[in-house]
């Protein structure tokens, strides 16, 4: 897998797998800017938390993504207003506001060494066909107060029409934020345990987790922080929200770039932003976007970012690649809250649409107000359980989509020639059961069961990460089987044991 620069350039500390059953007021699953700052939160109020991460702490989503902390996210606060009217537009603009001011304070408090800086964050269009679009987002961010300017240009390598700037804006490196922050919640006495998968839990008086070591952890609250949840609760998550894989690219510039974060708002746009830390000045660039699993080669997408980004901002070489995975709703605001109406003491944070940094910071801020005061000023805005998010013609065709790629998954015949080459996966057949081959730089070859663990959707190979990755759901698994992003939560079994279990944990 492609390692993001902010991993490159912070290592963190190292942490055992539960080994015990263990007792505590608050888990916390899911060791990324959401788990690390409720834990954080928590702990300043005098909550016992414990995190566990099924992988390493911060090395997710959280620490693959730009390093952006904005309430700019693209052309939202028009949309929201016309959904769910001008005052939950205010609301969210006043949330990520407020989380990019509690991630500063954090900062300056615990002195965390991270090269956070506030600049411009902008977003732009070179099409004219967008322009009309893009004043209506600035006429409404105007009538909420928000401190922003319009541009008919910018001095950027691109061709610019319109531009809306929002001043203030903050980028640091999250990684070593989130580094920073994990030190500062060992100091409050936050237990944080990695390698530790949850495969289910039940309801007693208390919630029983069951970790994959069948180590069982008991709680009265639990905050599923894990990027996609886990477990759903009938609530429909998968259905409600659609994964989707960006690609970034990192490289030293020697050209004038004016300081600050870009992003063009038309459909398969590019972002970049200047970085300046650990002794380097980098332009961070990237786009690509295509939903999880639709591609048919993820590796051709860095060489056409390379080629285009390198011409525009005069980079020679690239030398950092990677890629990030981002949920997003279909009504462009996360669910954050009560996990379902039943349930309220389950949290649950996702489907940040790619702003995790800002949103999932706010969604530490409301489920803390949850967990303690039973209520938060962006609760109902952000509520998993609105209506609004299924009353769209996206949720329609989203899921007319999975149900394309299930059907178009069982009809394809896998390749009966077994010669893979190294570093190449493909779909084989083996005595009739569809398998996916891989094959390591040392010439091992591994051969596994490609039907998805979560609806028995079939699995498709990523070039880039070498993962196999279901284009229903999202769910990932790297070339041995192995989990590593839901909502899947069982590995794939090799292609000579038993059939996968298909089990999406709905109840």
């Amino acid at each position: 897998m492609n390692e993001s620069y902010w991993m490159l350039s912070s290592k963190g500390l190292d942490f055992e797998s539960l080994k015990e059953d263990l007792e505590v007021d608050t888990l916390i699953i899911g060791g990324g800017i959401v788990g690390l700052t409720t834990a954080y939160l928590l702990s300043k109020k005098g909550i016992e938390t414990a995190i566990v991460e099924t992988n390493k702490i911060g090395c997710g989503s959280s620490g693959r993504n730009t390093g952006k902390i904005t309430s700019q996210h693209g052309i939202i606060y028009s949309k929201i207003r016309d959904k769910y009217g001008l005052d939950s537009a205010k609301l969210y603009y006043e949330g990520n506001e407020k989380a990019i001011d509690l991630i500063e304070e954090i900062i300056k408090d615990n002195k965390i060494e991270c090269s956070f800086e506030r600049l411009s964050s902008y977003i732009y269009a070179d099409n004219e066909n967008y322009i009309e679009e893009l004043k209506e987002e600035f006429s409404t961010c105007d009538n909420l107060g928000i401190k922003c300017k319009y541009h008919d240009t910018l001095d950027i390598p691109f061709e610019v029409k319109g531009a809306i700037e929002f001043f203030n804006q903050a980028q640091f490196n999250p990684k070593k934020y989130l580094d920073g922050l994990t030190k500062v919640c060992l100091k409050l006495g936050v237990k944080i345990y990695e390698h530790t998968p949850i495969v289910d839990y039940e309801k007693e008086n208390i919630y029983k987790v069951k970790t994959k070591d069948h180590k069982i952890i008991s709680a009265l609250n639990i905050v599923m922080a894990s990027h996609f949840p886990w477990y759903d609760g009938l609530n429909f998550y998968f259905a409600k929200e659609k994964g989707e894989r960006s690609y970034l690219l990192g490289g030293e510039y020697k050209e004038k770039i004016p300081r600050g974060m870009y992003l063009n708002v038309e459909e398969n746009g590019i972002t970049f932003k200047t970085y300046i830390g650990e002794g380097k000045k980098l332009i961070i660039a990237g786009g690509g976007d295509h939903k999880v699993g639709q591609c048919s080669n993820e590796e051709a997408i860095y060489e056409k970012l390379k080629t285009k980004l390198g011409e525009k901002f005069k980079v020679s070489e690239f030398k950092y690649k990677w890629s990030a995975q981002d949920y997003i709703s279909f009504d462009n605001m996360p669910y954050i809250g009560y996990v379902n109406k039943r349930e309220d003491n389950v949290y649950v944070a996702t489907g940040f649409c790619k702003w995790g940094m800002s949103n999932g910071t706010l969604a530490s801020i409301i489920i803390k107000d949850l967990m303690c005061y039973r209520k938060s000023d962006y609760e109902n805005i952000f509520k998993p359980t609105r209506a609004g998010s299924l009353l769209t013609t996206q949720f329609v065709t989203e899921n007319l989509n999975v149900g394309k790629e299930y059907i178009k998954g069982k009809f394809k015949v896998g390749d009966t020639d077994f010669n893979v080459d190294k570093g190449e996966g493909k779909v084989i057949n083996v005595d009739g059961k569809r398998c996916g081959a891989y094959r390591d730089s040392d010439g091992k070859l591994y051969i596994v069961d490609i039907t998805c663990t979560h609806l028995g959707c079939e699995l498709t190979f990523n070039s880039a990460e070498k993962t196999w990755d279901c284009p229903c759901h999202a769910s990932r698994f790297d070339y041995r089987g192995n989990v590593i992003e839901g909502p899947a939560l069982k590995n794939l079994n090799r292609y000579d044991d038993e059939k996968n279990d298909v089990n999406p944990k709905l109840i």
